[in-house]
């Protein structure tokens, strides 16, 4: 029985994917959980596996084909297993027949054009067939979004039939984002997905620099069961920005801006999942407010010891420039093809936003110095009260890997989970990994009293 390899879902806002090169060929011999092809996404790039043992029979989306999330990118079949041509372009319009039509090559001379964005009349109308029209009506499709295969630009009905697959696919993880009061008239930016009755919430704080973004990869996994919320800290992404001279943007003061943040949102007691210096705030919180707090995920965590890269504060300090974005993203990824231009424009872009390069200076400055972090939470770990468990990139060149075993031993029950090969930005390098992580710690959790 073939096995349809389809292109997965990474992330929340995920549609579609790009094949960026095929490390297995047809006629290989695949086993189950070996690469199979590279996809880039508008966050990552990252290998797509083999789902089962077999034969790749066949490669369905060509190097430079973007794909829609579940649509079909080849077909494996068992060993020893013998089906024709026809027969696999017969199979693969039953098992996928949206993405199938859209996506498959070689076999039809409309198979092989590039979905691109649909050409307009003089008008301003998009240009789709009758049927389509038709369809589109039917389906609550607006035709404005949708990509083209036909000629000269023309929208076809299967084009629509796939862009409705793909719209269920993302109203399934609807994102919802909204700016919320801490006082003092000021508001931090958070989204949220997925059931609204889930307990625990599951609140995600990033590290400096960075912004929610960071985790869309580990909540796409993570959406379907759980309620997520992932924030911006103050002085971060769509938080505001105040003057430094009149904010208190140490690891206390953000940790007292998120506890406010979910008091509002009445996401509380939620287990806080903090990167870096957001694991140094989920800490604070767990310590101050543990009435807020379910269970602790500290990755590449902030706050357990006391040695830094000093290249961090370097860049930080740095004039913003594309250079210096690539610099900083150079340091925390190992995997270096993670280091895409549209990665490095968007960290420049951020840092160019009003207040953004003052507030981070002021954050780093409070937070670490020449000589390591100026925390005081090392001497605390032993006080915290609820579950914790301490992901780590064993390549980490931010913070050292040493951390993560003083302070599993530190923090009453902690577990430690180290993750070969993997820099100081786990959820990105290694986001199937820490997702899964991250649900059975949560699933460990005793029921609340």
């Amino acid at each position: 029985m073939p096995t349809l390899v389809k292109m997965p879902k990474w992330g929340l806002t995920m549609t579609t994917g790009t094949v960026t090169g095929w490390i297995a060929s047809e006629g290989d011999e695949v086993i189950a959980g070996t690469p199979l092809l590279t996809v880039e996404t508008e966050k990552a790039v990252n290998d797509v596996e083999a789902p089962a043992d077999g034969v790749l029979r066949k490669i369905v989306a060509d190097a430079g084909a973007e794909v829609p999330v579940s649509g079909p990118v080849a077909v494996i079949t068992d060993s020893g297993e013998t089906l024709s041509d026809e027969e696999i372009v017969a199979w693969l319009a039953t098992a996928a027949p949206a993405a199938a039509r859209g996506t498959a090559h070689g076999d039809t001379a409309r198979a092989e054009r590039q979905a691109r964005p649909a050409t307009r009349d003089d008008s301003g109308r998009v240009n789709a067939s009758p049927a389509a029209r038709k369809l589109a009506k039917e389906l609550g499709v607006d035709l404005a979004s949708v990509e083209a295969t036909g000629g000269n630009g023309r929208i076809t009905s299967d084009d629509v039939e796939r862009a409705s697959a793909t719209d269920t696919t993302a109203d399934a993880a609807t994102v919802r984002g909204d700016h919320v009061a801490i006082g003092g008239g000021r508001k931090l930016f958070a989204i949220q997905a997925g059931p609204e009755a889930a307990i625990p919430p599951l609140v995600f704080l990033h590290g400096l620099g960075g912004s929610r973004a960071t985790w869309m990869n580990v909540l796409g996994d993570l959406v379907d069961r759980y309620h997520v919320a992932a924030l911006d800290l103050l002085g971060h992404g769509q938080s505001d920005k105040p003057d430094p001279e009149a904010t208190d943007y140490s690891v206390v003061g953000l940790a007292a801006a998120v506890g406010a943040a979910l008091t509002e949102l009445g996401l509380h007691p939620a287990v806080l999942i903090g990167h870096s210096l957001g694991g140094a705030v989920a800490i604070q919180l767990a310590l101050e407010q543990p009435d807020l707090v379910r269970g602790l995920v500290l990755i590449d965590s902030a706050g357990l010891g006391s040695e830094i890269n000093p290249d961090l504060l370097d860049r930080v300090e740095a004039e913003p420039s594309l250079d210096e974005a690539r610099q900083l993203l150079d340091l925390f990824y190992e995997n270096k093809r993670l280091i895409l231009d549209r990665g490095v424009q968007e960290m420049y872009q951020s840092q160019l936003a009003p207040g953004a390069s003052e507030a981070l200076r002021a954050i780093a400055n409070a937070s670490f110095g020449r000589d390591g972090q100026l925390l005081e939470l090392q001497d605390r770990l032993g006080d915290l009260t609820v579950p914790a468990i301490v992901i780590w990139g064993e390549a980490d060149r931010v913070i050292p890997a040493a951390h993560a075993a003083t302070a599993s031993e530190t923090i009453p029950g902690a577990w430690l989970e180290v993750l070969e090969t993997i820099g100081h930005v786990p959820q990105v390098e290694a986001a199937p990994a820490v997702a899964k992580l991250i649900g059975e710690f949560v699933q460990s959790l005793p029921d609340p009293a």
